[in-house]
């Protein structure tokens, strides 16, 4: 016994310590320690080590990084709880001529995924191997051991304490030496691109069996690891393609500044290499083939990604984003055009990426880049038009003026690209300059502002934007866009919990009528006004003004993705929508997050679960897109990977309401009813009772836990508000299955019944009522 853990196998040892399997015996679960010697914990710096693997390891909650528990110290024993990972290391895994491709891709992916998330959080592994990727009896893939994690600051410095502890100064060589990276053999500083050097020779021995750099002795294997090439991994595989070849390449540049820049780079190279994970992905309809690269007629498909901030100032970030979703907004316009949407497009920023890989990915035959320099009033601005598949340029220009011709150039730049594309143009596709919806300088530049804020998503950016608006607003007095923005401000605030108070859906809807008494077409304006009547449970009003927005701009994805929601509440099939937000917004987790729960509501369970994973995979961090693609984990019946979602999600989130609603939910997948109940406070009950998605969604966790009354009533408050999808309810929501046999729940779906049947009979094209299940009266 050490402590309250019961010692019952030693699983391995290794510099930075043993590590055994035990049981807690006051949790009742099994877990691996980690302990470090006696005799090497009278050496400071060794346990300074230990120490520092413990607080790198329990910063990185991912599904793919081992979980830390505790750091402990007992009779003179200094241990680490942690998750205790039954299964086989890469080492006794990979085969004589390695791995079919596809176990390569969805292995290395995983590890890519988990060095992604440490890197984010500015940590460096620094000694993956075989050895430290573990894949589990059911097939998941966990990165171990961050004993000689380094932590890197935001500014690109090393921590000190890490410095000193751990001698990680340049001039000291640690790792393992086969797969080190060339700046680790010689010594000199690392960052986060060692580890994809040290991905390329996992990958390259997952590829073939065997190493890259070879050598007799630890002296040849350095010198090789520094100058030699490594051989084609096709020269030993004749079966495996050039693109797997090139990425592996890319990876092993001895010289940093030339590798693959990080481990997200490497993730989506991995995807393209098979289409096979994204047509299951992807609905049947939105798998157009690639466009044709010649640009005529409505083949085109372009995406704009974020000019570069070439100024002095590093704080005209905000104009540069800005200037590029001016030109996104006015190419979108162009029916002959179909434009990737500005959130994916922002996906983009910094990338690396060729330009083929990019069109490759997304499906685009052009591609636009540019640059914005700002100093004081004088702007230069310079545009580019690239062909995708053959990385040739068509067009580009250089703009100089003040800022108050900013206008003028952006307005030039979407018409010299669509001349260059030779697209034919109706009078009402033109770019024209009477579409400047906000003619002052000032005022627009604090609406490029308050835009950079709206994206920041936290409290916080949401006030400074409703401010930024406010001063605009001040400047130019009543103005449609301004008050149309100030409005969905209000209404996100209200929508993410992060304020649940009926004033804001007021001030929403007082902006909107505001908005369109200026416009009545504005498309932002009726867009708010329906969310707003959503909210408020007329559904109906909700689809029409949603779907009259899309009419007025198709290339919102904002738009699409609200009228699927309210779609989905109606019980309404809006798969055409969900198949346009595919191909114009593919790069963001909102996007996936719909189709997952368009494949729920038409009863395709199994088949929701690639986009459910996608979701997940492109949330940049943890917020509400976690809660609700942990619920579409639960869903599809994969409790376990739900509950560790949520568990992070509970621990990571800042906003106390979302806290409850994810421990919430946990507590309900694991049956544990008062615990359940005890996140249940106040401010979650009002904030999650007055959203239709959240109510139904409070509704499942009480059915879990057996709180029948609970659930009948939380079903009660998703249809006032608006969520009357009867087949859904009825039949193919699995997580209602213990409600269904109270004999309360037929009258109910009765009622259900009447009002979806009714709406469904007066619905606007492409939108139609979802089918019944064949044994549904």
């Amino acid at each position: 016994m050490i402590a309250h853990y019961r010692v019952t196998a030693k699983l391995g040892a290794g510099g930075m310590g043993e590590v055994y399997r035990a049981t807690d015996t006051k949790l009742g679960r099994d877990v691996a320690l980690k302990m470090l010697p006696p005799h090497l914990a009278r050496d400071r710096e060794r346990l300074a080590r230990f120490q520092r693997e413990a607080r790198a390891v329990a910063a990185l909650n991912h599904p793919h990084i081992v979980t830390i528990f505790s750091v402990e110290e007992a009779g003179g024993v200094h241990f680490l709880t942690m998750e205790l990972v039954e299964g086989q290391s890469l080492n006794g895994l990979i085969p004589e001529r390695g791995f079919p491709v596809e176990q390569l891709v969805e292995i290395s992916s995983a590890v890519a995924e988990a060095l992604t998330a440490a890197h984010e959080k500015g940590i460096v592994h620094r000694d993956l191997k075989p050895a430290n990727v573990m894949v589990t009896s059911e097939g998941r893939v966990k990165v171990l051991d961050f004993g000689l994690a380094k932590e890197i600051r935001a500014d690109g410095s090393t921590d000190a304490t890490m410095s000193s502890a751990g001698h990680t100064q340049e001039g000291v060589v640690m790792g393992t030496p086969a797969y080190m990276s060339p700046e680790q053999v010689a010594g000199r500083a690392v960052d986060h691109r060692t580890d994809v050097f040290s991905l390329g020779i996992l990958l390259y021995e997952m590829a073939t069996g065997c190493r890259p750099f070879q050598g007799r002795s630890s002296a040849e294997l350095a010198s090789s690891i520094l100058r030699d090439p490594p051989p084609a991994i096709t020269s030993l595989r004749a079966d495996l393609s050039g693109d797997l070849a090139r990425l592996i390449r890319r990876c092993l540049e001895k010289d940093p500044r030339h590798r693959l820049q990080t481990a997200q780079d490497v993730r989506n190279e991995l995807r393209e290499l098979t289409s096979q994970a994204s047509q299951a992905v992807i609905p049947e309809a939105a798998r157009s083939p690639a466009p044709s690269s010649s640009g005529d007629g409505p083949h085109a498909v372009v995406v704009v990604l974020p000019f570069v901030n070439r100024s002095p100032d590093p704080g005209n970030e905000y104009f540069s984003d800005g200037l590029t979703e001016e030109i996104i907004t006015d190419l979108s316009r162009i029916e002959a055009l179909r434009v990737i949407s500005r959130n994916s497009a922002m996906a983009l920023k910094g990338t690396t990426r060729s330009t083929p890989s990019i069109g490759k990915e997304l499906g685009v035959t052009h591609v636009v880049s540019g640059s914005v320099r700002r100093a004081g009033d004088a702007l230069r601005v310079t545009a580019e038009l690239v062909e995708a598949v053959s990385d040739t340029p068509i067009w580009s220009e250089k703009y100089s003026g003040t800022v108050a011709d900013v206008f003028g150039i952006q307005e030039e730049i979407a018409r010299k690209i669509v001349a260059a594309l030779k697209i034919k143009l109706t009078d009402s596709g033109e770019p024209r300059a009477a579409a400047r919806p906000i003619e002052n300088v000032v005022a627009y530049e604090c609406y490029l502002r308050a835009r950079q804020e709206i994206y920041g998503w936290t409290p916080e950016s949401q006030d400074r934007a409703i401010r930024l608006v406010d001063q605009a607003l001040g400047i130019v007095g009543e103005n449609s866009l301004l008050l149309a923005t100030k409005g969905q401000i209000s209404w996100s605030k209200f929508n993410v919990m992060l304020d649940p108070d009926q004033r804001r859906l007021d001030e929403a809807a007082e902006c909107a009528r505001r908005a369109l008494a200026i416009y009545p077409d504005h498309y932002l304006g009726i867009f708010v006004r329906g969310l707003v009547a959503g909210l408020r449970g007329d559904t109906a009003g909700a689809l029409r003004d949603c779907h009259r927005a899309h009419q007025l701009r198709p290339g919102d994805p904002n738009v699409l993705g609200e009228l699927w929601r309210f779609a989905n509440a109606a019980g309404v099939n809006a798969t055409d929508y969900v198949e346009d937000l595919v191909k114009i917004d593919p790069l963001t987790p909102v996007t996936w997050l719909v189709v997952t729960y368009d494949h729920f509501v038409n009863g395709r369970i199994k088949e929701a679960l690639p986009a459910a994973r996608r979701t997940i995979e492109l949330a940049p961090s943890v917020s509400m897109i976690h809660i609700l693609g942990a619920w579409a984990f639960a869903m599809a019946g994969l409790r376990e990977e739900a509950i560790e979602l949520l568990d992070t999600a509970g621990r990571e989130l800042t906003a106390a309401v979302h806290r409850s609603c994810a421990l919430f939910l946990r507590y309900a997948l694991e049956g544990d009813a008062e615990r359940s109940r005890a996140q249940m406070t106040p401010l979650l009950e009002r904030a999650a009772g007055q959203l239709d998605h959240m109510t139904r969604t409070i509704a499942d966790g009480y059915a879990l836990i057996g709180q029948t009354d609970e659930a009948l009533r939380w079903i009660r408050m998703a249809m006032n508000h608006g969520f009357i999808n009867y087949p859904f309810l009825a039949a193919y929501n699995p997580l209602l299955a213990n409600v269904r046999s109270d004999p309360r729940f037929p009258p109910l779906m009765l009622e259900v019944k009447a009002r979806w049947e009714a709406l469904g009979k007066n619905l606007p094209q492409p939108l139609r009522a979802v089918t019944l299940p064949r044994d549904m009266p």
